[in-house]
């Protein structure tokens, strides 16, 4: 099995994504196989809703470029889960996106759960996200984070753990909350020694989607063309700018 991982982030190297394959690898079948691409043609990181836009024909691109080399699944490695729908559009094999995967494992493991952010201004825009991946907000109902502008997620890793684990306790106390979900892929390895620090399980949004796609593969379950029907077949042509 073939899993094509697409990072929306521009500039990410091939010695760091082949860690973050490697730290993946540990929670899939020794017979799957990992490979992630960064965007190349677009300066862009994905901090807000323009970010997801702008990034999304690239991705696009290289759904399809996954699907025509026998890639069996595509994994969007960004909580925004950019481009998902349009992906589902375009291709047959199964697009999974960090945060739609990481919503819906969390209630199967607590009643109400709690998500932490890296930015704390998106805190609206996350809350109405949650019901768009099909997850009654009541079962994710409280939102906190850690302000990261200026702050490098992997190589601040103890400094970052020991934000999270602030702000976790604060969710646990006043948010009521049983479980907590990182809300930014760059959190990946942090939810088990945090679940550690607190006492409660913590889901990880990197882990989650690439092992959703392998359970999708396995039981040979593709996109629904009621769902997302293909687009209609015409010549589509875009310029990209500069903002």
């Amino acid at each position: 099995m073939k899993i094509f991982i697409i990072n929306p982030d521009f500039g990410v190297t091939p010695e760091q994504m082949a860690v973050r394959c490697h730290l993946l690898s540990a929670h899939v079948g020794p017979d799957v196989e990992l490979h992630m691409e960064c965007l190349v043609e677009n300066h862009i990181e994905i901090d807000s809703a323009l970010d997801a836009a702008l990034a999304a024909p690239e991705i696009i691109k290289m759904a399809v470029r996954a699907e025509s080399e026998g890639y069996d699944a595509v994994v969007l490695y960004c909580f925004s889960d950019p481009a998902v729908d349009a992906c589902r559009e375009i291709v047959s094999i199964p697009v999974v996106g960090g945060g739609q995967a990481s919503c819906l494992l969390a209630p199967l493991v607590g009643r109400q759960a709690g998500l932490l952010l890296a930015d704390t201004a998106r805190y609206a825009e996350k809350q109405l996200f949650v019901a768009q991946c099909g997850v009654d907000p009541a079962r994710i109902a409280a939102i906190g984070g850690i302000e990261a502008r200026g702050v490098d997620l992997w190589a601040e890793r103890e400094r970052v753990l020991d934000l999270l684990t602030e702000a976790g306790k604060n969710l646990l106390a006043v948010g009521r909350v049983q479980v907590l979900l990182l809300g930014c892929l760059s959190f990946l390895g942090l939810a088990h020694p945090l679940s550690e620090r607190l006492g409660v399980p913590v889901v990880d949004p990197a882990v989650a989607p690439v092992a959703l796609a392998e359970c999708l593969v396995r039981q040979g379950l593709k996109t629904s063309r009621k769902a997302y029907p293909a687009p209609p077949l015409r010549k589509r042509t875009w310029q990209s700018g500069q903002l």
